[in-house]
């Protein structure tokens, strides 16, 4: 295995409105429609496409078979081993309103994803794979258990904090951090990150574990990946944005693929934005997602002069 990604899975409700209301005011909804999603099969399905042995590890519902997302999986040929079904629940259910300007709000309702506090650690995939990447699940612990697992197997762990509640809780970044070889983030969540260790700079950061620190510009997907030595800037690769649901995940999903391929730091994540260059040219979080052929031709067309 070349990937094993771990975190929920999810339908995600999306909707597009004209402005984000305060509290007891209303807005219009342009848009909206019901999508596959959640962040460790987003990563997986783009590194799939791209050519990566895939697997990943969550907890799902009866709906996950019923609505589609099963079968899916299996034609793109992502290894469903680590995923457990829970009996008369429903698959994580999120809902993520998104404004003209790209600004989003975002509800989640856990479902089976609370299993994850009763999930073993799945070792024996651990082992088999090159990458670990964890996002986010229904149980923290959970995640500090495989990120542990994988360290301790020399397998090398990719981190994606995102959005997650639980990053809000100090003691989980500095339990989970020191074991990832990759860490991935948006400008925003660095600075939350910043102030709830109560570093000053990413370099402090670094000096926690990471071997590398990629930090993501929320707003135009330009990037900027941080080692102890090096710090090279990725322009962004996106000219049309319908929706941006799913870019980062997107873009992790390009990196790791590169990196799997034996592409370096810089080319990786000039990778990673083209990759999410395509994924924000649709609605959904994997509508829109390319094979190596169509993203290795669009990264040559716009970055491969500045490798």
């Amino acid at each position: 295995m070349d990937l094993l990604t771990t975190g929920g899975i999810t339908f995600d409700n999306l909707f597009w409105v004209d402005r984000l209301p305060e509290k007891h005011f209303e807005a219009v909804i342009r848009r909206y429609g019901r999508y596959f999603g959640g962040r460790a099969p987003n990563v997986a399905v783009a590194a799939a496409k791209l050519g990566i042995k895939t697997s990943v590890v969550s907890s799902v519902g009866d709906d996950f078979a019923s609505g589609g997302y099963e079968d899916y999986l299996i034609k793109l040929g992502v290894d469903l081993r680590g995923v457990i079904k829970v009996p008369k629940k429903k698959t994580k259910q999120i809902f993520i309103f998104t404004d003209l300007q790209g600004n989003q709000i975002t509800f989640f309702h856990y479902g089976a994803e609370s299993y994850f506090e009763k999930m073993k650690v799945p070792v024996s995939l651990i082992k088999e794979s090159k990458i670990v990447h964890i996002s986010s699940s229904g149980d923290y612990k959970f995640n500090i258990k495989c990120a542990r697992t994988a360290y301790e197997s020399n397998v090398s762990v990719s981190f994606d904090p995102g959005n997650d509640p639980f990053t809000e809780i100090p003691e989980y970044l500095r339990e989970i951090i020191p074991y990832a070889t990759f860490l991935f983030m948006n400008d925003v969540e660095s600075h939350g990150i910043l102030t709830r260790l109560g570093l000053d700079n990413i370099n402090q950061i670094l000096d926690l574990g990471p071997r590398v620190a990629v930090i993501i510009n929320k707003n135009d997907k330009s990037s900027v990946i941080c080692t102890k030595e090096t710090l090279e800037q990725i322009p962004s690769a996106t000219s049309i944005i319908k929706d941006p649901t799913g870019a980062s995940d997107a873009y992790v999903g390009g990196f790791l693929a590169a990196h799997v391929k034996g592409y370096d730091l810089k080319t990786a994540g000039m990778l990673g934005a083209v990759e999410a260059s395509f994924v924000v040219e649709d609605f959904g979080s994997q509508t829109n997602l390319p094979q190596w052929e169509s993203l290795y031709t669009r990264y040559q067309s716009l970055l491969g002069n500045r490798s």
